[in-house]
């Protein structure tokens, strides 16, 4: 399921893409978030993760079935990989995302990896957000990736575990995280995921299946 929930941020060839994607298992997770930085790669951008050691190890597993040379992109610069709790520290003041840090940690990085290539993101700093219960600083972080990709053409996937989004009290925060990106997707062998999303989105009137 894709639901468009707003247009692309900017335009014309600076437009970046800033998208959702809810999952049940981590299998499923991997295997999604695979396909997509495979394309990308395919498509001569450069690759940017932030992940759990875990999701990362498999992703690249699979990467590598799909003809990318995990090594040598890392080394020559063109595929960075980060552990995603090191990273949200590290952009973190007293536990909240900061803006000032995002921009001095990622944002440099980002405009970095876009000197030469489009660059594609895989992130999972807002889910560990979720996971934690801090959903309103899961929404604040969205806000600070959209600002960036508003001034780097960028493609962005968030990932999130549906299950962090089960309790009513998360509903409204599910629907400001889909309303903050271009495209929200679950697919249908992910069934939390879709009637999460169908229930959250229940008396919004810009849902469309």
């Amino acid at each position: 399921m894709g639901v468009s929930v707003r247009e692309r941020v900017g335009r014309g060839r600076a437009a970046s893409e800033h998208s959702v994607h809810f999952f049940d298992s981590d299998d499923n997770r991997v295997e999604a978030v695979s396909s997509y930085l495979a394309d990308a790669y395919g498509e001569d951008s450069s690759l940017l993760v932030v992940a759990r050691p875990l999701t990362w190890a498999a992703i690249s597993e699979r990467l590598q079935r799909f003809g990318v040379p995990i090594q040598q992109a890392a080394a020559s610069g063109r595929l960075v990989a980060l552990d995603v709790t090191e990273t949200l520290n590290r952009i973190s003041r007293h536990g909240t995302p900061d803006a000032t840090l995002f921009d001095s940690v990622v944002r440099g990085m980002v405009t970095r990896l876009a000197a030469h290539r489009r660059v594609a993101i895989y992130g999972e700093m807002v889910d560990l957000l979720a996971q934690r219960g801090d959903v309103d600083d899961a929404v604040l972080l969205e806000a600070f990736w959209n600002r960036l990709a508003s001034r780097v053409p960028m493609s962005l996937l968030c990932g999130y575990s549906a299950a962090h989004f089960v309790a009513a009290g998360t509903h409204r925060a599910l629907r400001d995280i889909c309303a903050a990106h271009s495209d929200v997707h679950a697919d249908e062998s992910d069934p939390l995921a879709m009637w999460l999303l169908n229930t959250a989105h229940h008396s919004a009137p810009t849902l469309h299946h």
